[in-house]
């Protein structure tokens, strides 16, 4: 298992979790809100760890400009 959290300025934070391919959780949050939330289950289509952090960081940048 694979665990971290990055808590930045202005109240921002990401939240990383991996227990396997099939469950895992990455958010990025403002504050309370959630911005951006890729999690196993959901509409992404996992395709390798580095696929999905780049693509969540990508969202999560995004999402940030428009916070």
């Amino acid at each position: 298992m694979f665990q971290e959290c990055l808590v930045l300025g202005d109240g921002v934070r990401f939240e990383l979790t991996f227990r396997s391919r099939t469950n895992y959780r990455l958010a990025c949050l403002k504050g309370d809100r959630l911005l951006v939330e890729y999690k196993s289950g959901g509409a992404y289509a996992f395709k390798s760890v580095e696929k999905l952090r780049y693509d969540f960081e990508r969202d999560a940048e995004a999402a940030l400009r428009q916070a």
